[in-house]
């Protein structure tokens, strides 16, 4: 920190007094005036700014980010990460994530603080100064090798309970990665015993708790170290390093969320349609294409035709062509079942926000709806700002529907309606919260409708059950899917993607998505019984900062 002599008292000046003094004057001027405000495009909760100065300035950058599940860690460590660039103390950072956040992890930084980081692939990858990476892929050989090799600024592990036990390959990376600054994000610190805690704190801050055996002898009332004992000297030490706030003192006045599902049967063309894109994707290698193909099937037919007429412009083989045209023939001519259904619903609601994936379906809807005599305003990533605010503003005043891509829906409020549609289901669970974080959020003050239009007997179907049953995302507080999911070995949408593609009928699909709900409603078992843990535990200590906000 540099300070000006300007800034020593006249009276001091030149003395250890005077010198301290202008010291606590220029960090307290400092704390109060952080460079990032003026760079971002959104604006951060008080608790999330809170946060960012205890760490800053009371932890050295060197914490664990305990709140609860949907008070926005990420956006905390994004702040502490973008004011040391601002500040030019750090010019190197490392981001492990679960592999299912990591594209989450990418995207968040570059939309929300204008960050650009390298999603690393290859080994030369970790060479570069902004890097992400799933923690999977960073714990083997050669990426471990040049990670250990080199000096980060600033290391953030997300999730950061796979760290907590010392005999796995996770922790003995993040344990041995050189780094100034440590962030470890996570909402259960404890899993089964405080034993935890010690590992998680002895990555951020080594020996603040004196060797483990120390540790268990000050601080467990029993063997296994769920009961504690001198709390309050616990408690202090864990205030110099980590942060825990609770939604219900920061989010009070979040509203009630209903949610309501319906599904629709496809017609016979749609079925015939819906089956033949199935078999053409049960050859295909290219994941990608059997994401959007099979979505687009449950979307639209005329989405699914388009996308279909397209792909053979670059397509060469002939037996491919043949398929591609009659996906095409079949998805032109088929009736759309779905957006009769989404008629009657619009009759019931009047107003509301739909989202769709796709710019084909959101042109059929919005028809659809005109036609209906309900007014209708398209919202999508082509518009420009002025564009954007201009169509909002049209939709606030005269009401009837807005009908928003995934792409152009980032950023928007809409807490002044509270109705929302998902006429189609992104397959990304976290893409799912977004959109319901354009309505149900601070400043809503009704009951949130949230209603799911599924394709009866169809992959669209297995996904509304897995997050709807199995998960109840529809019903969660935002973020929590992210800790439920987080430890699944590759993203949601690749999961579903090599099911289609490994099934050979549609029994076996079935059988598939059986099994994957039965893993997806363990692990919320797991989520659920290690929430209650930390619950219990943290109850007896106040590591918040929301009393200062």
């Amino acid at each position: 920190m540099i300070i000006q002599v300007s800034e020593f008292p006249r009276h001091l000046s030149g003395t250890l007094e005077g010198y301290i003094n202008a010291l606590k004057s220029a960090r307290e001027r400092m704390r109060a005036e952080l460079l990032f405000q003026e760079s971002l495009d959104f604006k951060p909760l008080p608790h999330q700014i809170e946060v960012a100065k205890r760490v800053i300035y009371d932890m050295d950058s060197r914490a664990i980010l305990a709140d609860e599940v949907g008070l926005g860690k990420t956006i905390e460590a994004g702040i502490i990460l973008k004011e040391k660039l601002l500040r030019k103390e750090i010019e190197t950072a490392l981001i492990l994530t679960p592999a299912s956040l990591s594209i989450q992890w990418h995207n968040e930084m570059r939309e929300k603080f204008n960050l650009n980081f390298t999603l690393a692939l290859k080994p030369d990858d970790f060479r570069k100064d902004l890097v992400i990476s799933s923690i999977q892929r960073a714990r083997r050989v050669p990426y471990r090798d040049v990670i250990l090799g080199r000096r980060w600024d600033m290391l953030i592990v997300d999730e950061a309970h796979h760290v907590r036990n010392p005999r796995t390959q996770n922790y003995s990376l993040v344990r041995s990665i050189n780094s100034k600054f440590v962030l470890l994000l996570t909402a259960t610190p404890v899993s089964n015993s405080l034993k935890e805690i010690y590992y998680l704190a002895d990555i951020v801050r080594p020996g603040i708790f004196g060797t483990y055996r120390e540790f268990e002898a000050k601080y467990f009332s029993d063997r296994k170290g769920i009961d504690a004992m001198n709390t309050d000297t616990l408690r202090d030490t864990l205030r110099r390093i980590m942060v825990r706030n609770r939604r219900r003192d920061v989010f009070v006045d979040l509203t009630t969320r209903v949610v309501r599902t319906h599904i629709a049967r496809q017609s016979s063309g749609e079925r015939d349609l819906y089956d033949m894109v199935l078999d053409f994707l049960r050859s295909e290698e290219n994941k990608l294409r059997v994401i959007s193909y099979a979505k687009a099937a449950t979307s639209s037919p005329r989405t699914v035709a388009r996308m279909a007429w397209k792909a053979l412009e670059r397509e060469s083989s002939l037996n491919t062509r043949r398929t591609l045209l009659e996906i095409y023939r079949m998805g032109m001519d088929a009736e759309f079942s779905k957006i009769e259904l989404l008629g009657k619903i619009a009759e019931s609601v009047e107003s509301g926000v739909i989202f769709t994936t796709y710019l084909e379906t959101q042109r059929e809807i919005g028809d659809y709806l005109r036609d209906l005599g309900f007014p209708v305003f398209l919202y999508h990533g082509g518009m420009n700002q002025v564009e954007k605010a201009r169509t909002i503003e049209y939709f606030r005043k005269e009401g009837g529907f807005l009908v928003a891509t995934d792409s152009g829906g980032e950023g928007l409020n809409l807490q002044f309606t509270n109705t929302l549609v998902n006429f189609d289901l992104p397959w990304n669970p976290m893409r799912v919260e977004q959109r319901i974080g354009r309505v149900h959020r601070i400043g809503q003050l009704r009951d949130v409708y949230v209603v799911n239009l599924a394709y009866m007997d169809t992959i669209e179907e297995h996904v509304l059950n897995i997050l709807d049953r199995k998960i109840g995302l529809f019903r969660s507080v935002i973020g929590e899917v992210d800790a439920i999911l987080g430890s699944l070995e590759r993203n949601f949408e690749s999961i579903i993607a090599e099911i289609i593609m490994k099934a050979r009928n549609r029994e076996e699909l079935n059988h598939e998505f059986e099994k994957l709900g039965a893993r997806v409603e363990e692990m919320k078992s797991s989520y659920e019984r290690m929430s209650q843990v930390n619950d219990e535990i943290f109850s007896n200590f106040d590591l918040s900062v929301v009393g200062g906000v």
